[in-house]
């Protein structure tokens, strides 16, 4: 029982120091701050373009009508991160990207900036008969002499194209190539020089080749985006050094070319007719020594240095 009167006493006190300071007895008003510059306008832009971004993850901008991307797989929400993650060479495992991802046209370089426009003022007295487009265009690699290199790039058909084109893919092998720009060989050069003899030195596979490439309009087609494996094996006699390896399109093989044609009708179109002014992908490598061959090179020419040294 006196517990609780104190606890009432306490109550009662507390109530009465309350009104004293709701009435205003011995308080000061506080002023909230007031911020007297504005922000940074560079945070300021960040926390716009953030904000952007987060809405970009979910879905497509409505640039076009959904319809056209019907065929498609459900657009990624994390799409734009991977994306980015791709073009920076942070994400390099091509081989086990999803196609949800590569099968979107923004998937492609420029397609906002190009491709966009393109489709929301589509020509309506002519269509598009034949074009491809490749990404990425260039690969550098090492590779040692005996083994593989295991190679993934996407072909697609161009802005427009409403044909279904036959494509086969051949490997080229320029006597010259200069390396991309802000990219080196491990030996410093940027310059590949062939030997005539070139192609006796590799074996090569494209997978799969030949193949068919949908429309990509008025609707995109699953097949309209196509994944092309690339398998390059130095036999063991070759030669160490620098490399470069193209591939572009060449003659469909008679026997596809007549399939293909009584399947399509009018729609089909042979992709040999698409050349651009550089090939649809190049591969830029070296052919090392495996290292034991290496450190063996290494102990033979410091032996003969010691041996000079000695006379």
């Amino acid at each position: 029982m006196e517990r609780k009167k104190i606890l009432a006493v306490s109550s009662i006190a507390l109530l009465l120091i309350a009104g004293m300071l709701l009435a205003g007895c011995g308080t000061k008003e506080t002023e909230a701050p007031v911020k007297e510059i504005a922000y940074d306008p560079e945070l300021e832009e960040r926390i716009r373009m953030a904000e952007e971004g987060n809405e970009q993850i979910s879905e497509r901008p409505d640039y076009l009508p959904p319809a056209m991307f019907k065929e498609l797989p459900k657009f990624p929400k994390d799409f734009y991160r991977v994306r980015t993650l791709v073009r920076i060479g942070r994400i390099a495992d091509l081989e086990n990207l999803e196609p949800r991802y590569w099968l979107q046209p923004e998937f492609f370089p420029e397609f906002e900036k190009i491709g966009v426009p393109l489709l929301l003022d589509a020509p309506t007295d002519r269509w598009g008969a034949y074009g491809i487009s490749s990404y990425p265009g260039d690969s550098i690699a090492n590779i040692v002499a005996g083994d593989t290199l295991d190679l993934y790039f996407f072909i697609k058909s161009s802005y427009l194209v409403e044909t279904y084109q036959g494509v086969h893919l051949v490997p080229k092998f320029p006597q010259n190539a200069e390396i991309p720009e802000g990219v080196t060989f491990p030996d410093g050069t940027k310059e590949v020089l062939n030997p005539e003899d070139v192609e006796d030195y590799f074996d090569i596979e494209i997978s799969p080749n030949p193949f068919i490439l949908e429309p990509n309009f008025p609707i995109y087609q699953v097949n309209g985006t196509r994944k092309i494996q690339v398998k390059i094996t130095p036999r063991e006699d070759t030669p160490l050094g620098n490399y470069v390896i193209a591939f572009d399109t060449g003659e469909v093989p008679e026997e596809k070319e007549q399939e293909w044609q009584r399947q399509y009708l009018n729609l089909y179109a042979s992709g040999s007719m698409t050349k651009i002014e550089r090939p649809y992908y190049q591969v830029y490598f070296t052919v090392s020594a495996p290292p034991e061959e290496e450190a063996s090179a290494e102990t033979t020419e410091n032996e003969i240095e010691n041996e000079e040294v000695a006379e």
